[in-house]
């Protein structure tokens, strides 16, 4: 059989490949394709030139390829010519069992003599052929990458489809029990929190806190004071000696002004912050916003406050109260009915 790569003379199923500067096996390059083998050298010269087709079809009746091998395979022969299949392109030759197979296996050489003429072998040899000779020049026609794709599928895309199907089923039904078991109680919680209030409770207000300090306990405790400060006076959430105490107080107890800041400080929308507080309490909007611009080494809360504190040295925890009463962050409200005075506060 003639070469095209003098290179690569000596293996006809390898081509020369400059940048390694070595031959390489065809199949590394191109697809093996059933009924056909690639031509010699995969038809490539050794400098990258064509001069022949990539592959070849394989002689009919007496070679084939099933898609597993890169060259042609002789068609096996059948003992006492008793097939079942005969060899084809892409398919071996099939032989009966005799024993098994004694009704139904078709004696080759009979059947080829009574059944096929002359001209009809001829005829179908030359249809075969021609047929053959047109797919190899459809193939190779096409764009190199869609020769470089493989016709058959793996048999293993179809396990791997499947088994991730079932692990997505999986995922989905835990996801599902997930949601049952846990989320649902959390609301079931919830609810039955709300029903064990007392009866002037209304509204049920859930308050989010962001510190890592609170318990949970703690947070249950919160939300229930939360509840009763929206359908409670000042009068009754503060003390008299907690609402005329100097502001000062919220200054010096760290632990409380910090939950303050937790939730005053951000700036989320539709929630009144610590910048509306600030306007209520007369600063101008440049002195906001050059307190917010320095939020990272100072809180705007312990800013606001300072400043109150110094230019309205009267201003009292009570008043506080009112103001943030007014802006709807009772939240904060329940925060300073934790607020524990000192003997020399009162």
């Amino acid at each position: 059989m003639s070469h095209n790569s003098y290179k690569c003379g000596h293996w006809l199923d390898t081509y020369w490949d400059d940048s390694s500067q070595q031959c390489l096996k065809c199949y590394l390059r191109y697809p093996i394709i059933p009924g056909f083998e690639f031509s010699p050298n995969c038809g490539l010269q050794d400098d990258g030139g064509r001069s022949d087709q990539i592959h070849q079809p394989c002689v009919t009746k007496k070679t084939f390829n099933n898609g597993s091998f890169h060259t042609c395979r002789p068609c096996s022969e059948c003992p006492n010519h008793l097939t079942r299949f005969v060899c084809n392109l892409t398919t071996d030759t099939q032989c009966c069992d005799r024993v098994r197979d004694q009704d139904s296996c078709m004696k080759e050489g009979l059947t080829t003599t009574t059944q096929t003429t002359a001209t009809t072998a001829t005829t179908a040899t030359t249809a075969n052929t021609a047929t053959t000779a047109k797919t190899a020049t459809q193939i190779s026609k096409l764009p190199p990458s869609s020769r470089d794709e493989s016709p058959l599928g793996s048999p293993t895309d179809h396990t791997a489809w499947i088994l991730l199907l079932i692990i997505f089923s999986v995922l989905a039904f835990l996801f599902y029990i997930y949601k049952r078991i846990f989320i649902d109680k959390k609301q079931c919680f919830k609810f039955c929190l709300k029903d064990c209030l007392p009866s002037d409770a209304i509204l049920y207000t859930k308050t989010q806190s962001k510190s890592s300090k609170r318990t949970s306990v703690t947070v249950v405790f919160d939300e229930v004071a939360l509840i009763q400060s929206d359908t409670r006076s000042l009068e009754d959430l503060l003390s008299p000696a907690l609402q005329s105490a100097p502001l000062q107080v919220v200054l010096d107890n760290l632990d409380i002004l910090e939950e303050l800041i937790i939730l005053l400080d951000p700036e989320s929308p539709g929630v009144k912050n610590t910048s509306h507080l600030a306007s209520r309490c007369s600063f101008p909007a440049t002195w906001i916003t050059y307190t917010y611009s320095l939020r990272d080494s100072k809180s705007p809360l312990r800013a606001v406050l300072e400043g109150v504190t110094t230019k309205h040295p009267d201003w009292t925890v009570g008043y506080l109260a009112r103001l943030l009463r007014e802006m709807d962050r009772n939240d904060a409200v329940a925060v300073l009915t934790k607020l524990t005075l000192q003997r020399e506060d009162v």
